[in-house]
């Protein structure tokens, strides 16, 4: 009984600097206590000489050992438990059902097919999070949706200074280009099952490699973020050119409307017939974006304008030049409750203003169901026109998806 009080004693003498220090705290179950107890009473009955009542007591060394030995378990699990506390996980998974109007029972080799029509995972995404310290975050989230290999999404460090308000923060590595509100929206919240037009053709893929700042100041009513990137999107594992670009937006918060400006300057060296070391075009992008919360109950209304220069596609005539693009979107979206969501969506794209009748306009809806906290089942329909002519093209999506 007397070795238990000790070692309890010991063991209380160890975590007491965790409580003063505020933090984790391992606590000690009684079964511990009595095994160690019982590993204690066993070295004891050693010392004991054979045919002799007398016991002989552990030397301070011993005492000094088996303290070690607590506090350096107890430290260990104490490190395990801060490390983990500093892990974040997140996720989602969209399986879904497309019906295209495109679909055509055909083959086009081997592997290959003209049919859309199909069963798949959009997306399945899980995104780890390490907050190592309040001002440095690492961020890695791979996608293992669309059937084909797992594809880095998201891959970067954040920096952020501690000595203002402002919280400006240092990005380094693969991440959303910051230009407008829809690129950088996560498309587990998007109410259409993809992003629009103007915005897959302008911006594919929705990220790049590079280094970002960015901060929130005013009393978080303005916002800016900053960035240099190769220009390349994700498709390529290198740059072209040496020249980097540059794309930035600033945003503000009037009450119940949010506005935001950005900015895209960049070139791309384009591979042309007869010129196959390239020449450079200028790659430009202006934009405007408005999200508002109308006074209707539970309605939102958001859009975004782009308008820009679009380098040639490769392996065309060296007279080519440069298109003047421009497009937009607009969303009306319709809360009723908690559960269920009614939205309605015009796109645009023009890919060349200065011919006529080019453009791409696409008018779409969908209902969303929230079935709970974490899961939702999304009806889609899109029916995409041309200025002179309506193609059989129009697609239905039936979606799940699950996130936590």
């Amino acid at each position: 009984m007397k070795m238990k009080l000790l070692v309890l004693t010991l063991a209380c003498a160890v975590s007491l600097p965790s409580f003063a220090a505020d933090e984790p705290v391992v606590v000690i179950a009684k079964a511990d206590v009595d095994a160690a107890a019982s590993a204690v009473a066993a070295d004891d009955d050693q010392q004991t000489e054979p045919g002799s009542d007398e016991v002989t007591s552990p030397s301070a060394e011993d005492l000094a050992g088996r303290l070690d030995s607590i506090t350096e378990a107890f430290t260990e699990a104490r490190n395990t438990l801060d490390n983990l506390n500093r892990m974040r996980f997140s996720g989602y998974i969209q399986p879904q059902y497309l019906n295209d109007e495109r679909s055509i029972n055909e083959l086009t080799g081997v592997a290959a097919t003209r049919n859309r029509d199909q069963f798949s995972v959009r997306r399945a995404r899980i995104k780890f999070a390490y907050q190592f310290s309040p001002t440095s975050r690492f961020i890695f989230q791979p996608d293992f949706g669309t059937g084909g290999a797992p594809t880095l999404k998201d891959g970067y460090v954040e920096y952020t200074e501690p000595w203002t308000t402002w919280r400006n923060t240092l990005t380094a590595g693969q991440f959303n280009w910051p230009f407008g509100f829809e690129i950088m929206y996560s498309s587990s919240s998007r109410e259409m099952p993809e992003r629009s037009n103007v915005v897959r053709t302008l911006f594919p893929g929705e990220r790049d490699r590079g280094a970002m700042l960015s901060g929130v100041g005013f009393g978080e009513r303005f916002n800016y973020r900053v960035a240099v990137v190769n220009g390349t999107g994700t498709a390529q594992t290198f740059d072209f050119n040496k020249r980097k670009d540059v794309v930035a937006r600033v945003g503000g918060t009037l009450g119940p409307l949010d506005l935001g400006v950005s900015l895209y300057r960049g070139a791309e060296l384009v591979s042309l017939t007869g010129l196959t070391r390239g020449r450079e075009f200028d790659k430009e992008r202006t934009g405007i974006d408005f999200q508002w919360v109308t006074p209707v109950p539970g309605l939102g209304v958001r859009g975004e304008y782009i308008r820009g220069v679009q380098p040639p596609n490769p392996g065309v005539a060296q007279t080519v030049r440069a298109a003047d693009v421009d497009g937009w979107y607009a969303y009306a979206i319709q809360n009723l409750g908690t559960r269920h969501q009614f939205v309605v969506r015009v796109d645009e794209y023009d890919p060349n203003t200065d011919t006529n009748n080019n453009a791409t306009r696409t008018i779409g809806g969908s209902y969303i169901f929230h079935w709970d906290a974490n899961s939702k089942f999304m009806f889609a329909y899109e029916q995409p026109e041309l200025e002179d002519s309506d193609p059989d093209d129009n697609v239905f999506t039936l979606r799940y998806q699950y996130s936590f």
